[in-house]
């Protein structure tokens, strides 16, 4: 194939992921929110592309393993989730008051990647993924409504990279990261006590739901390394450097209270559609990986990748005209860790088996726990399959999820504003599927 030819279709692949890089990526059901479905192969292996490397989609693990693709590749990816829990809801008793269970989605989650060998020391790579978001549902009229009826944040990224290959045991990487982002997200004032007995006694009706849209961009950058010790060790390290998403949007109410002529509770005065802003602080990440094959067709890894949730330490909007107000959210989570292990194996030139396992802690504080991310820690069960036929490659992978139990009891007793009533989570669980698709040029 001449050089021309090549690059006409990078070309053309290239305008294709700045096309789909403008459509919304969705939710997948991850620690935190972050995203851990960014390839097929990836989920198989429980996301251990750190060390190990191997395909295109290595630029969303350690794109510093790049160096090890020849020529130019590329990689499309769809995962696909789907997840479900429910929260048994107790009264101050500690009598059981029901069983809310959220409402059944099946999110896609697309993923694209293109790597290119620009010589024996320089390669270039292009991502565009999820690395942030959330969708949750609650039934109407339940009652932790008022913190939660339902929440949607949807980022998509656009990731470059050049990777540098020093000599011929370590490799650098360096990139910059481009994220767009929307919010959506409603409340149930009805459930709100003092709004509720306020607009009782002026005769206003019920308050009804109040409904916060935004969006914004956030910039930031990561760094990479990875070194082949020998044939049968290779280390990955990568850094992902935080980023504070400036969101910017409009708050409408089902009913503006604060237009009457009240007298007027403060409270009461805000409840009238305005304009806001605010800024969601996404953490940083280091992510360590170690891969030993003992064998040509069998490798194995253990990854750690620790996450500085602490930076999530509060959601504050500032509510502008005509109502000129903060509402802070406190959350205070902690730092995390996710601690992984896998193996894969080619028993024939034609298919590769994976297999995986994750642990991730929890970074919830149990004092300001809330309904957006309804799990205590997680495990991740994973396994997968991947074909190859002369220049293609075809990946498919399972994930089932088991998301720990939170319990809200503290939370309903140190923060009895935030609408969070005393409860646990029941049978919190996910089922994720993933297919990928690679070619070799």
């Amino acid at each position: 194939m001449s050089r021309s030819c090549v690059s006409t279709r990078i070309l053309c692949v290239l305008c294709l992921l700045t096309s789909l890089f403008l459509l919304p990526s969705q939710r997948a059901f991850a620690e935190g929110f972050a995203i851990m479905e960014n390839s097929a192969r990836g989920m198989g292996l429980a996301g251990g592309l750190i060390a190990r490397g191997g395909d295109a989609s290595t630029l969303a693990y350690n794109p510093a393993a790049m160096t090890l693709l020849e020529g130019t590749q590329m990689q499309a990816n769809l995962a696909v989730s789907q997840f479900y829990w429910g929260v048994d809801t107790r009264d101050k008793a500690g009598n059981d008051t029901g069983n809310f269970h959220s409402a059944h989605q099946t999110w896609p989650i697309p993923a694209f990647y293109i790597t290119h060998q620009i010589n024996d020391n320089v390669w270039f790579g292009l991502a565009s993924y999820t690395r942030f978001g959330l969708g949750v549902k609650y039934p109407n009229e339940w009652p932790g409504g008022y913190n939660l009826q339902s929440v949607q944040l949807i980022t998509s990224s656009l990731n470059p990279n050049i990777a540098f290959k020093l000599n011929d045991h370590l490799s650098l990487a360096l990139g910059v990261e481009v994220m767009g982002a929307s919010m959506q997200m409603r409340k149930n004032l009805n459930q709100n006590p003092t709004l509720a007995y306020a607009s009782s006694a002026y005769h206003l009706g019920d308050p009804g739901d109040v409904s916060i849209n935004g969006h914004g961009v956030s910039f930031g950058g990561n760094v990479a390394l990875h070194a082949r010790l020998n044939d049968q060790w290779s280390l990955g390290l990568t850094y992902r450097a935080p980023m504070s998403l400036k969101v910017s949007g409009k708050t409408r109410y089902d009913n503006q209270l604060g237009k009457m002529p009240l007298g007027m509770n403060p409270q009461i005065a805000m409840i009238q559609n305005s304009r806001l802003r605010g800024t969601l602080h996404l953490p940083d990440s280091i992510g360590f990986g170690v891969a030993y094959k003992p064998l040509e067709n069998l490798s194995f890894e253990a990854d750690a990748v620790y996450t500085l949730w602490s930076r999530f330490r509060d959601f504050n909007m500032y509510m502008k005209d005509p109502v000129n107000t903060w509402q802070n959210t406190d959350r205070h989570w902690e730092n995390s860790w996710t601690l992984g292990i896998s193996a894969e194996y080619k028993p024939v030139d034609w298919m590769a088996l994976r297999l995986g396992f994750m642990y991730e802690t929890s970074p919830m504080n149990l004092g300001n726990a809330d309904y957006m991310v309804p799990s205590n820690g997680r495990n991740y069960y994973t396994a997968g399959v991947g074909f190859f036929y002369k220049n293609w490659t075809f990946d498919i992978a399972y994930m089932y999820i088991h998301n720990h139990v939170l319990d809200y009891t503290l939370a309903a007793a140190t923060n009895p504003g935030s609408g969070v009533v005393a409860g646990r989570t029941t049978h919190p669980h996910a089922h994720n599927f993933g297919i990928g698709i690679g070619y070799k040029f």
